[in-house]
């Protein structure tokens, strides 16, 4: 049999069930009874339970979420904010580095390098415009102080003279345009055709064409190919060459060989002062000039080396000023053509 009862609002029944047993005494009647809920009212209770629980549940788990994110991208505006108040023109400030190993704090010192490349970049262009502007003022002024004498003079002036030193400017000027642009063309990685050059042929071709006051001699293994342009490995040799006749007393030598793992060498020596250990690398600077016995005397653009070592990094090599016995050695190192290549 079942009972209708209400507990709380929430009906429901209680069934009863009665058996039989056999005591001591004698026969005794025993019930047992369980309630069962009215499933409309459980699924009602359920139904209220779910449409405030769940919303106000998600409430709460995106508030959380917001939090956090919140606070994990707190750095990235601090650094979004610091960004935007280093001016393009003037990098030299920093943003500021999290704590901890995490993507964040990584992206933080990833943006410090690039502006701390970006500043370097931005100091190397100043002062080479800084050297430019020198360098071209300097032949400049004196052809037009050259001018400016012979035309308050000119029944005094030889003009021929006046032609020849003003021509020698003129050309000085032209040296150092040709100079800039090449530099231009190198750093802006314009591409240019690279074909197989044969280092020693290409030094052979240019000592025979060379009429210079110091004797040359040349050293160069057979098949010492290189993959580059004709015209910029000359180049190169032509500045490394002109810089060690300049300064060799008596003789220069030239020496190409192949090293390994798969390296082409080109070495040029002089037997002249050398060039002292702290300098090495200054050569290799733009309009540097070096004070004692090696420096740069008038005629000179300051951009032979600088171009050279473009060239040679331009072509996947070096170059660099080595220790040497005898006055100075500057060895080229390109790579070598491969077999497929020739």
């Amino acid at each position: 049999m079942s009972e209708h009862l209400t507990v709380r609002g929430i009906p429901y029944k209680i069934f009863v069930s009665a058996t039989r047993v056999r005591a001591q005494a004698g026969w005794r009647t025993v019930y047992a009874g369980t309630p069962e809920y009215s499933y409309a009212a459980v699924r009602r209770l359920l139904a209220v339970s779910l449409g405030v629980g769940v919303p106000l549940s998600m409430a709460v788990m995106a508030w959380l979420v917001w939090t956090a994110v919140r606070r994990a991208l707190s750095p990235m505006r601090t650094m979004s904010a610091e960004l935007a108040d280093i001016s393009g023109g003037e990098p030299y400030g920093r943003v500021t580095v999290p704590g901890g190993h995490d993507e964040i704090a990584e992206l933080g010192e990833e943006i410090n390098l690039a502006l701390m490349r970006l500043q370097r970049t931005v100091e190397r262009q100043r002062a080479f415009t800084a050297d430019v502007s020198h360098e071209l003022r300097s032949p400049l002024t004196g052809l037009r102080a050259q001018l400016e004498d012979a035309l308050d003079n000119p029944e005094d002036e030889q003009w021929p003279v006046v032609a020849r030193a003003a021509l020698d400017d003129a050309d000085r000027l032209q040296r150092i345009v040709a100079d800039l642009l090449l530099m231009a063309r190198l750093e802006a990685g314009v591409q240019m055709e690279r074909r197989l050059v044969d280092l020693g042929e290409l030094a052979r071709e240019e000592l025979t064409r060379r009429r210079g006051e110091v004797p040359i001699e040349l050293s160069a293994e057979p098949g010492v190919v290189v993959l580059g342009s004709p015209d910029h490995l000359r180049r190169l040799l032509v500045n490394l060459l002109d810089n060690a006749e300049h300064y060799a007393r008596s003789r220069v030598w030239v020496r190409v060989r192949a090293i390994e793992p798969r390296i082409a060498e080109l070495e040029v020596l002089d037997d002249g002062p050398g060039i002292a250990p702290e300098d090495r690398e200054r050569v290799f600077l733009r309009f540097q000039r070096l004070g004692g016995t090696r420096r740069r005397e008038h005629g000179g653009t300051g951009l032979g080396l600088p171009i050279s070592r473009d060239i040679a990094i331009v072509h996947g090599g070096s170059l660099n000023v080595v220790d040497s016995d005898l006055g100075a050695r500057l060895q080229l190192h390109l790579p070598l053509a491969r077999p497929h290549e020739r």
